[in-house]
């Protein structure tokens, strides 16, 4: 089953010492948190005779052994070891940056010489990376934010795509870092989808229904601002040229009487001051994202025209 990232640290935590260390025979020293995971030189300069290593401990890969039931950090760690010039990146980047929940195979991507034989549960990358964009997550080396995010447009269909992008971009990701990233390295994989979702992607969208609908509005080439103060208020989408609010209504408006009461209020002032205010239900956004947008369109087109 899958876990997400603070779920897996209390798992980790909770495993016993034993599995999570190692001790040299004979040392006082503390467990070295190595996951679990040791190089077979590792062990035999231990003092463990290398029958006993192949006997008692659980291979992982060529030469990397496990001391107990390896976790997916563990793996990953595991992968470093076998191939040092090995980072992170892709769906195990996008994990272990905390964006996803885990997955059920591990990339990692390696020098263009680098031709080693992945078992099933590793896919092997071959590139250069440039050393900007390798950094740490639990010690391990793994590409940056920016490279994971066009990593991921290469590898993920636009449905898993979309929400990552848009939620990155609205929290740890500069989208200047992809434009200067993709310009730096013209041609490759992922840099079409990413360029294309930095175009299209909802940044400032408050919930999903919201996020579907600014997409939508982004690929008809209308886009609004998201979340915009009007005087006392900040309303979903706004138009200025066209003086359009656009309201995407969640169910605690049709449910609570205080909500209501608040919207109304809220809309009035808006109509009074010259906007057209359009309303819909969170439910049929959902729905239908992109029925909604072209009424939406539509609207605000007309409303320009006859401003001008």
């Amino acid at each position: 089953m899958a876990i997400h990232r603070s779920a897996f640290l209390h798992s980790l935590v909770s495993r016993s010492g034993r599995d999570a260390g190692f001790v040299l025979p004979g040392s006082d020293s503390a467990p070295v948190n190595h996951f679990g995971i040791h190089t077979r030189s590792e062990l035999v300069a231990a003092g463990i005779p290398p029958s006993t290593v192949t006997s008692r401990y659980r291979r992982i890969l060529p030469r990397v052994y496990a001391t107990g039931e390896p976790t997916t950090l563990a793996l990953c760690y595991a992968v470093t070891q076998w191939q040092p010039p090995a980072v992170l990146s892709h769906r195990t980047a996008a994990w272990l940056h905390g964006w996803i929940d885990e997955p059920k195979i591990l990339d990692a991507t390696v020098p263009p010489d680098v031709r080693a034989r992945a078992p099933e549960w590793i896919r092997i990358h071959r590139r250069g990376i440039d050393p900007r964009h390798i950094t740490e997550s639990w010690s391990l080396p793994v590409v940056s934010r920016a490279q994971t995010v066009v990593d991921c447009a290469a590898v993920m269909s636009p449905d898993e795509f979309e929400p990552l992008v848009d939620a990155q971009l609205t929290r740890t990701v500069d989208p200047e870092q992809l434009v200067a990233l993709c310009a730096a390295n013209p041609g490759r994989w992922g840099n079409t989808p990413t360029t294309a979702q930095l175009r299209m992607a909802a940044v400032r969208a408050a919930s999903e229904p919201e996020r579907l609908l600014d997409r939508a509005l982004n690929r008809r080439r209308c886009p609004l601002a998201a979340n915009e103060p009007i005087g006392p208020y900040v309303c979903d989408f706004v138009d200025g040229r066209g003086r359009v609010v656009v309201e995407v209504d969640g169910r605690e408006f049709h449910s609570a009487p205080e909500v209501f009461r608040s919207d109304r209020k809220r809309q009035n002032w808006l109509v009074l001051q010259g906007w057209l205010v359009l309303r819909y239900a969170a439910y049929d956004v959902l729905a239908d994202p992109d029925t909604v947008a072209e009424e939406i369109v539509e609207a605000v087109r007309r409303r320009r025209r006859a401003r001008r």
